[in-house]
């Protein structure tokens, strides 16, 4: 029974999408984009989402979450969303979204990076809207961004056609492709000196990825884009925003350290996925409201039934 309601969940979303695509096509774009806003405002004031938004962030950070979270992720949220159909049907540069979307001095971190010539691993958290500012980054550095596959040919070519719009470069990850395949693939992107961008907030399966903490809490996440750097001696640089009371979004810069000396890859490996989480937590407390996964279904689960590590002593 539970199959065939998520079942049909699914394709009761899916159904959605096509309608709101075709729909919105002959839409202007302040149409578009305010009424997108406005629905997603609508379901950010509902109490049981903002509870259990509020609760995620609680288990996740403690009990000094700032008080206006909850409202700037919706807030942040709408600009995503709101954009999104917009950049679809017209291409990020027939949108505002390039006007929106500024860097601050630390570019010069990203611009000094990418002119050394061996490529750069750019290792973003899914923040709300990062594909949107990634291709933003884009037109000023050349980037190649992972796609995975999608369940049906119709799904799949909807994700093309938005990868399309973004004007990145892509490399398919398919399901049936081996993971030395894919790790070759991504070389070459790097061996070309063009920026890839990969997310290492996804929750490896177990058995899976590298164990780091996170939360206070055993964590596995993937150390793809690591090991990867190290073997194209690629630096890492890592994005993460600030937004602005008129809803545009600051880019922010940093570079991440560089421990792998050749002798224990495996090692150097766990401990750039470690520093990487440490940042990123770092990030959150700040700006929680950041963060799209809050939601997310595996996060939530994560942060429900893993108990935080004891600290000996």
């Amino acid at each position: 029974m539970a199959e065939s309601v998520d079942q049909f969940r699914r394709a009761a979303t899916q159904i959605a999408i096509r309608q709101a695509i075709a729909a919105s096509g002959v839409l202007p774009i302040g149409l578009q984009r305010s009424a997108v806003r406005s629905l997603v405002m609508f379901a950010g004031s509902m109490p049981m989402l903002r509870g259990k938004l509020r609760e995620n962030m609680r288990l996740a950070l403690g009990d000094n979450v700032p008080a206006r979270a909850e409202s700037l992720y919706f807030r942040h949220l709408g600009w995503f969303f709101s954009n999104l159909l917009p950049t679809y049907h017209r291409g990020l540069t027939g949108t505002p979204v390039p006007a929106e979307v500024k860097f601050d001095e630390t570019l010069d971190v990203l611009d000094a990076a990418a002119a050394e010539g061996h490529g750069v691993v750019l290792a973003s958290a899914h923040w709300s809207g990062h594909e949107l500012v990634a291709a933003v980054i884009n037109q000023r550095h050349p980037m190649t961004m992972l796609v995975r596959d999608a369940p049906t040919p119709e799904r799949m070519s909807r994700k093309m056609k938005w990868y399309d719009a973004l004007g990145a470069e892509t490399v398919l990850r398919s399901s049936r492709s081996s993971s030395m395949k894919d790790a070759a693939a991504y070389l070459r992107v790097l061996k070309r000196g063009k920026l890839l961008a990969l997310t290492p907030d996804l929750l490896a399966d177990p058995g899976q990825g590298v164990e780091a903490l996170l939360f206070g809490r055993p964590v596995r996440l993937h150390g793809g884009a690591f090991a990867l750097a190290m073997a194209a001696n690629a630096p890492v640089i890592r994005a993460s925003f600030r937004w602005q009371s008129d809803s545009t979004v600051i880019v922010m810069f940093d570079r991440a350290p560089t421990t792998f000396d050749g002798s224990d890859r495996n090692a150097a490996v766990h401990a750039a996925v470690q520093d990487w989480c440490n940042w990123f937590e770092e990030k959150l407390r700040v700006h929680p409201e950041n963060w799209l996964f809050w939601l997310d279904k595996r996060w939530s689960r994560f942060l429900h039934t893993t108990p935080r590590k004891a600290i000996a002593g």
